[in-house]
């Protein structure tokens, strides 16, 4: 049995993490997250084969996420739906790098190697260190609101016009007198998740989509106080929309495991480095990287390395151990399984149906075969 932790505490805790006045568990699902980037040296017949191991372990669902000039999300996804009897999921798919009409094709084409299980799709800007160098994310709120909209109607099966929606229009050059009609059925069915954190993502999330992604900020957004508030906007605005109206939720809990300790902390660092730039976008105080034990100054420094045309590969050397903390349980998986129950707990409290273990590990092998593990420790 893994014991003990040297993983930094998650704030108003001791052990558990308090909320309300007592402490929750965990209840739901489990899901991986591969990362493209991240796990660069690792092919396609890699993925699935992982994936079909983390279906011995345990898990119900494997996501993938997109990243410009790494490995194609939609090429992985359907590898694994035709080899292994998993649900797969995008976390996330960003809309500027798809035309919709390709995409809802794509979707339903999909659906068709995955035997009837549902396929997750998240949707969201993308992340602001690496997709802004390459497109110009023009109103991105109402980019993932039309988008997500139209997905759900065109897999319908409806004609839909393209009228009703006039940012795609404009951006996608389509027909305004135009309609789109599937001209197969979808195998399956879908649900869409906002990947947004801010207030007016999140209330796209509520009115439009089925649920919420909290991506890879969970851990940051949770040690600062910030995500009781963040799961109770998408929540009002889905009742608002639709009385009775219950989101799915879902989050990624970031873990880097390995028997190599300080492997397992360095792995992280190219995913961090554009990871934190949200803080910024999302308004952290200076309480707030109090709390996470970060240098506010590295996170400045991170995000004008990336306006200036950076790599994630040197924006790496500029990620501090303690920006991996913030972000991530990372160590041999003695340092992780207390502060790991500590995150299911808060994820059960905050209403989550499923927690994504995401980023892995340096050694995809090894880390799988830790966290399976890992699973039925926390089982």
């Amino acid at each position: 049995m893994w014991f003990g932790t040297t993983s930094r505490p998650l704030r108003g805790s001791s052990h558990g993490i308090q909320v309300d006045g007592g402490v929750s568990s965990f209840d739901g699902e489990f899901g991986l997250q591969f990362v493209t980037h991240l796990a660069n040296d690792h092919g396609v017949r890699d993925l699935v084969a992982q994936a079909a191991a983390g279906l011995r372990g345990g898990f119900q669902q494997v996501w993938i996420n997109e990243n410009v000039g790494y490995r194609n999300q939609f090429v992985i996804l359907s590898a694994i739906a035709a080899s292994v009897p998993i649900r797969v999921g995008t976390a996330i798919t960003v809309p500027y790098f798809h035309h919709p009409l390709d995409l809802v094709t794509g979707l339903a084409t999909l659906s068709e190697l995955c035997d009837g299980r549902e396929i997750g799709v998240g949707l969201a800007r993308g992340d602001v260190g690496q997709s802004t160098q390459h497109v110009q994310a023009a109103r991105p709120v109402a980019m993932v609101a039309q988008f997500g909209a139209f997905l759900q109607e065109a897999l319908s099966g409806r004609s839909v016009p393209y009228g009703d929606y006039p940012l795609l229009v404009e951006h996608f050059r389509l027909r305004p007198d135009g309609a789109f009609t599937l001209r197969f059925p979808p195998a399956g069915p879908f649900a869409f998740y906002g990947g947004g954190n801010g207030p007016r993502a999140l209330d796209v999330t509520g009115r439009v989509l089925d649920g919420m992604i909290t991506s890879g900020t969970f851990l940051p957004l949770l040690r600062t106080g910030r995500l009781q508030a963040m799961v109770a906007t998408a929540r009002r605005a889905a009742s608002d929309a639709s009385p009775g109206k219950r989101l799915r939720n879902v989050c990624e809990l970031n873990l880097s495991v390995s028997a190599d300790r300080r492997a397992a902390v360095e792995f992280p660092k190219r995913q961090v480095s554009h990871s934190v730039l949200q803080w910024e976008a999302l308004g952290f105080s200076d309480d707030d990287y109090s709390a996470l034990g970060v240098d506010r100054a590295r996170v400045i420094g991170l995000r004008e390395h990336y306006t200036a045309g950076g790599s994630v590969e040197d924006a790496a050397a500029l990620v501090t151990d303690a920006m991996v903390r913030a972000c991530y349980l990372a160590g041999h998986p003695d340092d992780v399984i207390e502060p790991a129950r500590e995150c299911l707990a808060a994820a059960g409290h905050l209403g989550y149906e499923q927690v994504v273990f995401a980023k892995l590990g340096p050694d995809y092998g090894e880390a799988l075969g830790l966290l399976s593990k890992l699973l039925a420790a926390l089982r």
